[in-house]
């Protein structure tokens, strides 16, 4: 593989976002979400899940020697500060799902929470302060964990009236692996025992999804996520664990992997190496099994491929995640069209070799699919991985982990 395709990638993507993604003041509003090409639609929200993954992907990006963007991190930093609630207001810390715009119209408390796009966030703000000391990402962090925590109820899923989420979808595992992971990893960081211990919690009930050698779905537990392929929370169950496991030292949490591994490997196609969204009667409203689902399975993927070869040590993870890189490098849309080119569309079909497939079952905002064009869950999980996987390879000590 030659080691310039990967930063080429990663430098399309932040030129397609940079021309089309970021909002006025070069991000001083946040991130759009996505466009909708059936629509010739920008998506007009600005969430905040999406800004910490873009800002995760800009420091990294910054360790191969480019500086380019410096303003906008520091612009999309101050926009994570003023989106997030404020207990004052509103009694409540959390992040919102979205701002129209990146501006607050409503008044927060009519915000909507979701539990799985704030523990990315989370996990987001604790990397980047651990790797840039700036107290603002822990501020936010425990600000944010401090509000999920109070709202943990005894089972271990996190659920409040104010989230607008049904209690029983709060039991689906996305909702519970994103907040488990950060908080495990806040915990590390600050060493207080309430984030760990309410981490452990939630372990305790995702551990009770594991059946038959798989995760069950939220569409499974509760009939949320419908258009989410079973592939999805599989494999971002592996990412959260492997990260889990790094935060902790646990290895009850490699046993997780192992108890879902041989599921999630019969996922990758062979050739390509890309992840199949694969078809359980019952799991999913996706049901085609030969599409591969870019918005919420391909970049957490890769990032797991990734994180279990810098934590385990494992060759064989590196040649997957090596393949997959192929597969994306090669899938990302070069259509001559700049409002799209650098970005990837939300579904691939491995038979036609085309973006083919739609995700809108019991959604008319229509989640993924070929006329999605996402920016946070999909162009830029990617684009981090793409990175890392460079800085992998660029790195004087081979067992620093990035």
């Amino acid at each position: 593989m030659n080691e310039k395709d990967l930063t080429s990638s990663v430098g399309k993507c932040l030129v397609w976002i940079e021309k089309n993604m970021l909002t006025d003041g070069r991000g001083a509003h946040g991130v759009y979400e996505r466009i909708r090409t059936d629509l010739c639609q920008r998506v007009e929200l600005c969430r905040p899940d999406v800004a910490s993954e873009y800002l995760r992907t800009l420091y990294l990006y910054r360790k191969t020697g480019r500086k380019e963007y410096d303003d906008v991190f520091e612009n999309v930093t101050r926009w994570l500060e003023y989106a997030q609630n404020r207990k004052k207001e509103d009694k409540n810390t959390a992040f919102p799902f979205y701002l129209v715009n990146g501006k607050q119209k409503l008044p927060r408390s009519k915000t909507l929470l979701y539990q799985n796009d704030n523990g990315k966030v989370l996990l987001n703000l604790c990397y980047l302060y651990e790797k840039t000391g700036d107290t603002r990402y822990l501020t936010m962090a425990e600000k944010s964990a401090d509000f999920w925590v109070k709202t943990q109820r005894r089972k271990g899923n996190f659920f409040k009236k104010i989230t607008h989420l049904k209690r029983k979808d709060s039991y689906g595992p996305c909702f519970l692996l994103w907040l488990m992971a950060g908080l495990f990893s806040l915990g590390k960081i600050t060493g207080k025992a309430e984030y760990t211990d309410a981490a452990e919690k939630a372990f305790s009930f995702v551990q009770k999804l594991i059946v038959n050698g798989r995760l069950r779905t939220s569409y499974e537990v509760s009939g949320a996520e419908a258009w989410r392929p079973v592939s999805s929370e599989n494999y971002i169950a592996m990412l959260c664990f492997i990260l889990s496991y790094r935060f902790t030292g646990d290895r009850v949490f490699l046993e997780a992997i192992d108890r879902i591994s041989a599921f999630c490997d019969g996922l990758i196609e062979p050739e390509t190496g890309a992840v199949k969204n694969g078809f359980v009667p019952g799991a999913s409203l996706n049901e085609n099994g030969d599409l591969c689902d870019f918005v919420y399975t391909q970049g957490y993927a890769f990032l797991a491929m990734i994180e279990m070869y810098k934590v385990l040590g494992e060759e064989k993870y590196l040649r997957r995640a090596e393949k997959a890189a192929g597969f994306l490098m090669e899938t990302q849309i070069d259509e001559g069209d700049p409002k799209t080119d650098g970005a990837w569309r939300g579904s691939y079909d491995v038979r036609t070799k085309k973006a083919e497939g739609n995700c809108d079952q019991n959604n008319p905002l229509n989640e993924g699919g070929k006329h999605s064009v996402y920016t946070g869950w999909c162009a830029l999980p990617i684009a981090t991985g793409l990175t890392e996987l460079y800085l992998l390879y660029n790195q004087e000590d081979k067992n620093e982990l990035l």
